[in-house]
């Protein structure tokens, strides 16, 4: 790296714990090398070199465990990295989609990541990391969907207070979802569900506001989600300030011009902050979001309950190498719920070694079974 400028190692900056590693991955993948490499000094932790785009050449570096990964899924992903049609990976984000067996599911089952640390775990699990040079953001496959719902900091505090970090979590991930659609649901097709006090104040505000409440939900979200792009692409000394101040003038400008209820602000609030917990699914929610407001403003909550059973019926559709990308929730694996709504102490989970091929509802295995009796009989 004699002759080039590489950006120092920084503390990750998607990805902040309280306790743990504050090294983050940089844009030099022999950097990124050395940090998996000085946290896993196992010779079985492999790197295997690629290329990846017929112009570019980008350097791509496979990384995982020998006698813990599955070949079938090694083959595979090697694959398909060798034959990316690209002509230019500028970022690891060109590869991700060619990674992935569902091509319109919302939720990527891909994952993402700036911490070694993270990897290293994920990868002694037998999964398959992608280090691509020139971006912090490594790919991890596969990734199943509990998997957004964890972090470095549930496997470093108490095991109580990570099983209330994951509850949190689940909790805040329908809230941001679901919230606005059920509040249109509800005001628009069923007032009387709502509290004696809560509908009067509903119907203050209605009556003060020209638009329906559909709309009235629509509008404010869509005017948050402009918000807060300006914020990310404004320089930093003004971002944060462009945001806060777009935010509190404009919410309260509209409610006092009667634009917009109170009780839309409150909610739009709530739905943000609880958004911002999972940052991984941020985007899926935020379409989702979208998506309900309109069926519970058009079918009520009738609509919400499609809506979610259809979600639920595309998420469980999902399979990544073969693997389920709801296991070990469906199919159901009692012993591996131990790291999924709560987390167990480590004198329970060091027992078990986890590995992601072995999920309930696998076909890795049978796969390389059946693979391999051909192979024998070829012969």
């Amino acid at each position: 790296f004699q002759n080039f400028k590489i950006r120092g190692v920084d503390e990750p900056s998607s990805e902040m714990t309280a306790r743990g590693s504050r090294e983050g991955f940089t844009e030099a993948i022999r950097i990124n090398i050395s940090m998996i490499r000085r946290r896993m000094k196992t010779p079985e932790m492999t790197f295997e070199m690629m290329s990846a785009g017929k112009t570019s050449h980008t350097a791509v570096c496979l990384c995982y465990m020998r006698g813990r990964v599955s070949e079938r899924l090694l083959s595979d992903v090697r694959s398909r990295i060798a034959n990316l049609p690209l002509d230019v990976v500028l970022e690891s984000g060109y590869i991700q989609p060619f990674l992935e067996n569902r091509r319109l599911s919302l939720f990527s089952s891909v994952g993402t990541t700036e911490r070694p640390d993270t990897l290293c775990g994920k990868v002694a699990e037998g999964r398959i990391a992608v280090l691509v040079d020139g971006t912090p953001f490594a790919l991890i496959t596969p990734t199943l969907f509990v998997e957004h719902f964890q972090s470095m900091d549930d496997y470093a505090v108490h095991p109580y207070y990570a099983s209330f970090l994951r509850m949190i979590k689940y909790v805040a991930f329908f809230v941001g979802m679901l919230l606005p659609g059920l509040y249109v649901a509800v005001g628009t097709f069923h007032p009387e569900m709502l509290p004696f006090t809560l509908m009067l104040s509903y119907f203050k505000s209605d009556l003060a506001t020209p638009f329906p409440l559909v709309v009235e939900a629509l509008l404010i979200h869509f005017l948050f989600e402009v918000m807060r792009e300006a914020g990310l692409r404004f320089p930093k000394a003004v971002g944060r300030a462009v945001s806060i101040v777009g935010a509190l003038v404009i919410g309260e400008s509209a409610v006092r011009a009667g634009l917009i209820g109170a009780p839309m602000v409150i909610i739009v609030a709530l739905t943000a902050i609880s958004s911002f917990v999972i940052p991984s699914l941020y985007g899926s929610v935020t379409l989702l979001r979208f998506l309900f407001i309109v069926l519970g403003g058009t079918l009520g909550l009738y609509g919400i309950m499609i809506g979610v059973s259809l979600l639920l019926c595309s998420i469980c559709a999902v399979h990544i190498h073969s693997i389920p990308f709801t296991a070990p929730i469906t199919p159901f694996s009692l012993k591996a719920m131990r790291d999924v709504l709560i987390r167990a102490d480590w004198r329970e989970l060091w027992k078990k070694q986890f590995l992601v091929q072995n999920v309930v509802g696998s076909h890795l295995k049978e796969q390389e079974l059946s693979s391999g009796s051909r192979d024998s009989d070829g012969q």
